[in-house]
């Protein structure tokens, strides 16, 4: 979205709409407003898309996830764009990335809309790659958590190959730099969530 008045004036008539139908009983609409805030996070400037606006946004989108019954499996679709869209905004705004990160990692790994699932685990990746301090925490606190997706992901269709090495390669740095996580991964309440299989792939990506 260009900085031009007509866009700041188009946007900001639609803006409100999108946020009143992020909770509409609707699957269907909710997905269609997530796929609306995601292509502003995505795709318009500041000055279109203001931090008020973000901040509106991400409630409105944390709200739709957390409502009763988001993530079953009518309603899981919307729920995956939810937190796609959520993702788009956290990475144009450090205040909202500093709450927004450790919700959207809580949702992954994804599993109703293929498409978007890709998208964001593909995300998860290179954010871990930049290390980023608001998705992994501080003293890397979150990386259990990441690891417990990454071997949820990885054997399926849910991450694109090109992505495989380079979980495999982040894994191989955990397990070289900071060992002790994998150690302590089987105590984690998401290693319960691995099955064998799960388990095996990773064990597959460390020593590959």
């Amino acid at each position: 979205c260009p900085a031009d008045g007509g866009w700041s004036r188009y946007i900001a008539g639609i803006f409100p709409a999108l946020l009143q139908y992020m909770g509409d009983e609707t699957t269907e609409v909710r997905q269609a407003a997530a796929y609306g805030i995601a292509m502003l996070g995505e795709r318009c400037n500041d000055a279109t898309f203001t931090e008020a606006m973000m901040q509106q946004a991400a409630q409105a989108l944390v709200l739709a996830v957390d409502a009763p019954g988001a993530w079953e499996e009518e309603h899981a679709s919307a729920s995956d764009n939810a937190i796609s869209a959520l993702g788009k905004i956290c990475k144009r705004s450090d205040a909202i990335g500093a709450v927004g990160w450790p919700r959207w990692l809580e949702a992954l790994p994804l599993r109703a809309d293929r498409e978007e699932a890709r998208h964001v685990h593909a995300t998860l990746c290179e954010q871990v790659e930049k290390s980023n301090t608001q998705l992994l925490g501080a003293n890397h606190e979150r990386l259990p958590d990441v690891i417990c997706v990454f071997g949820r992901l990885l054997g399926t269709d849910l991450i694109a190959d090109e992505y495989l090495p380079r979980i495999g390669h982040l894994l191989k740095q955990v397990h070289s730099g900071l060992p002790q996580v994998l150690q302590q991964l089987p105590s984690h309440p998401k290693f319960v969530l691995l099955s064998e299989e799960n388990r095996a792939e990773l064990e597959k990506a460390l020593s590959s």
